[in-house]
């Protein structure tokens, strides 16, 4: 039967090839020759000098999460993060079972906040131990991540079950210490679905019409996949002036949190992009995210973070040496979390737990 199916995929890719391959390259069909230029101007490569002198000490945060759906409606998650440097290798580890009667796209913004506040709470508790002047890796977008912290309130989640402003408390805690203490803190995004590049680059053309193409679509179709770095963005208010992030800029203060300095970089031919995130006090900048909505600020900024990322990069599977590691030892697999994890569960709160139907044929 298998073989079959075999058969069948490979009469239909030859039936649809050119339709395929349209589509595979439809957003750089749609990218006009001023719009090409414009970001070429952008892309500053070959990289610079990589220097491997004076290490500071180095430190990584990771985090990852599973969840399970029962049979009775309701939902267990659990979250995991682990921070891995100099002396340093610390888990930190949460539990939550949701009623079935949470809506399925809360569970989800439930299950992303979980995480990502484990993950920034062990940041915030290790900025203030580690010595000073040390560099601190996280996973992902930090400005992604801040439109996002508007109050977490729906039926079935308790008060204290807020992540959204909990997270944001923790984020605030974070650029303090680093400030502070002289922390560097990286962010790394291995994938990137925003369109705030390409956007911000359109509307320096003036254009009236904003064409939808994501920052990797459009740097992976006009780069020819070569070394270099994005004019990095220095981000204010740009991402909260619509519906619920409106609410995170007026009513919570985050108009005092340091901007956000953002850029894409690629650390070898042919590999993909990674979005650099890191506060503006962490190149020398204090501007605030109160300060300005968004601009395009001089590429020597970022010069030194491209060269630091250089020191630590490790080839195509490794873009960043400690934070490859710590996803290693961080990661939660669907085996251990319905061999090992539910089972403790279902022990400790002496509750038969039956996974529902849709996910049993996978793990029986």
């Amino acid at each position: 039967m298998p073989e079959t199916f075999i058969g069948q995929l490979n009469d239909m890719l030859t039936k649809k090839r050119d339709a395929l391959k349209t589509n595979l390259h439809q957003s750089g069909k749609r990218i006009d020759a001023e719009l090409r230029a414009e970001v070429l101007k952008h892309w500053h490569s070959p990289l610079p000098t990589r220097r491997d002198a004076y290490k500071r000490p180095a430190y990584a945060i990771d985090g990852s999460r599973r969840r399970a759906n029962l049979a009775n409606g309701s939902t267990v998650f659990v979250a995991q993060a682990l921070i891995m440097g100099e002396n340093i290798n610390e888990p930190l580890t949460d539990i939550e079972i949701l009623p079935g009667t949470v809506r399925a796209e809360t569970m989800d913004r439930f299950a992303d906040l979980m995480l990502r506040r484990l993950e920034i709470n062990l940041a915030s508790e290790y900025a203030a131990k580690i010595p000073e002047g040390s560099i601190l890796y996280l996973d992902g977008a930090i400005y992604g991540m801040l439109p996002q912290l508007y109050p977490l309130q729906a039926e079935g989640i308790p008060q204290h079950l807020d992540y959204a402003s909990l997270l944001l408390q923790d984020y605030r805690d974070l650029f303090a210490r680093c400030a502070s203490r002289n922390i560097l803190l990286l962010s790394i995004a291995k994938t990137n679905r925003q369109a705030l590049f390409s956007k911000i680059v359109q509307r320096e053309l003036r254009r009236a019409e904003i064409l939808e193409i994501t920052d990797s679509a459009l740097i992976d179709e006009l780069t020819e996949r070569r070394v270099g770095f994005s004019t990095p963005l220095l981000l204010g208010t740009y991402s909260f002036d619509q519906g619920k992030s409106n609410v995170v800029i007026e009513e919570h203060g985050v108009k005092a949190e340091p901007a956000i300095v953002s850029f894409f970089v690629r650390l070898a031919d042919l590999d993909d992009v990674l979005r650099i995130d890191l506060p503006a006090m962490c190149v020398g900048r204090q501007d605030r995210i109160g300060d300005l909505e968004v601009d395009l600020i001089d590429h020597e900024t970022v010069v030194p973070i491209v060269q630091l990322l250089q020191s630590d990069y490790g080839g195509l599977s490794v873009y960043n040496a400690l934070l490859y590691v710590t996803d290693l030892e961080v990661r939660l697999s669907k085996d251990k979390m319905y061999n090992i994890y539910l089972p403790m569960v279902a022990e400790v709160l002496d509750e038969e737990l039956r996974i529902d139907r849709s996910e049993r044929r996978f793990v029986e």
